[in-house]
């Protein structure tokens, strides 16, 4: 693999700089946590002068309120180059340079590859969306379609998170019939009749949600939050203050994306810096994946997808070289269009366990696994 370049950034400016209140170096530092740079050192001088000649140290007796600050850090460039625009915002006076460097080492305290200083609030989801006991599911399924979520948190008049409601709590209690992601994909004025449908349902968010669920506190260390994940098979959390408030959303993929930019200079850029306790994809990957070739009918397909609660087929050819995948979504979008409204319906039956329908062999004739796959 290519080795990424490494850079190391440098930032000059005053101590007592600030922008709206806050210190332009504390701005700086949350920039380049939040991005996920693997360290930033912040150096105080004890003397120095900038553009306007004028020199300050603390070495004199008239100690001055604005010595130098250095913020450094080393870190791939790509993403380096990526925050040029948001620090060149923030830094209106003052010196930004990059260097190339050569990183020779990088060494890692044991524990994990979650970065220890980093919280939950430091990589949940802010914008978080949420509906009270008395909104009817037909509301409730709406904003989960237009935001393409796939839970919703129930809260109080206080914003204290009371329940959640998946898309597994919407198919289990019989709201829906088919999963949130098929259902985006279908027409526009097809989700619209099933939402006027279920807006004459009596339901509530209260009847169809999980009470009580698992909650992460803002401040928790993200160590915690994938324990709590792992041990309760959660996809996402609310993350709540320490009155019980909503205040985010956690997500597996906002771990797995710090997880990413975390180890993003010593896999790349340094290699076999990332080898030690990480496991290889062998031992953790799912072996008994179904797989079809080709020219295998999409009707035979569409069963090998169904075995399976990932609802994923590979598709393979005559030597095992992977060619494609198929999931369900992928025949709704591709094979099953345009076809009549009932059929979708009675194919979103039989995905939830009811009998397939016979109409469908003849929607899916004379198609093949490789006219559908990705």
């Amino acid at each position: 693999m290519e080795q990424a370049l490494a850079q190391q950034l440098w930032i000059y400016i005053d101590e007592g700089d600030s922008m709206q209140g806050r210190a332009i170096a504390s701005r700086i530092v949350d920039v380049l946590r939040a991005a996920g740079a693997p360290g930033v050192t912040v150096l105080r001088g004890v003397g120095g002068y900038g553009t306007h000649g004028v020199f300050h140290s603390d070495l004199l007796v008239d100690i001055p309120s604005r010595l130098p600050l250095v913020i450094t850090c080393i870190d791939r460039s790509d993403r380096l180059q990526r925050l040029m625009p948001k620090l060149g915002e923030i830094v209106q006076e003052g010196l930004i340079v990059l260097s190339p460097v050569q990183v020779v080492k990088v060494g890692r305290r044991a524990g994990g590859v979650l970065p220890t200083h980093l919280t939950v609030a430091d990589v949940m989801n802010h914008d978080v969306v949420s509906v009270t006991p008395d909104t009817p599911v037909a509301e409730l399924v709406r904003l989960l379609l237009e935001r393409g979520l796939r839970a919703m948190p129930v809260v109080d008049d206080h914003r204290k998170v009371i329940g959640i409601v998946t898309d597994a709590d919407l198919l289990q209690r019989g709201v829906s019939q088919l999963p949130l992601h098929l259902q985006q994909l279908l027409p526009g004025e097809e989700r619209a009749a099933q939402l006027a449908a279920m807006a004459t349902r009596p339901e509530r968010a209260s009847d169809v949600m999980t009470p009580n669920p698992t909650t992460i506190l803002a401040t928790a260390k993200l160590a915690q939050a994938a324990l709590l994940m792992t041990e309760h098979d959660h996809k996402r959390l609310p993350v709540v203050d320490n009155d019980g408030r909503l205040v985010g959303m956690l997500s597996r993929s906002d771990l797995l994306q710090t997880v990413a930019n975390n180890f993003a200079i010593s896999a790349e850029a340094l290699p076999g810096a990332g080898q030690g306790p990480a496991r290889t994809v062998g031992e953790v990957m799912v072996r008994e994946v179904p797989t079809v070739s080709p020219d295998t009918p999409l009707i035979e397909t569409l069963d090998r997808i169904l075995s399976t609660p990932r609802r994923r087929a590979v598709v393979v050819d005559a030597d095992r070289h992977v060619v494609g995948i198929i999931s369900d979504g992928d025949i709704l979008r591709r094979a099953m269009r345009p076809t009549t409204p009932g059929l979708l319906q009675r194919f979103a039956i039989w995905i939830g366990g009811g009998a397939r329908p016979p109409e469908l062999e003849l929607a899916l004739k004379n198609q093949v696994a490789a006219s559908v796959m990705s």
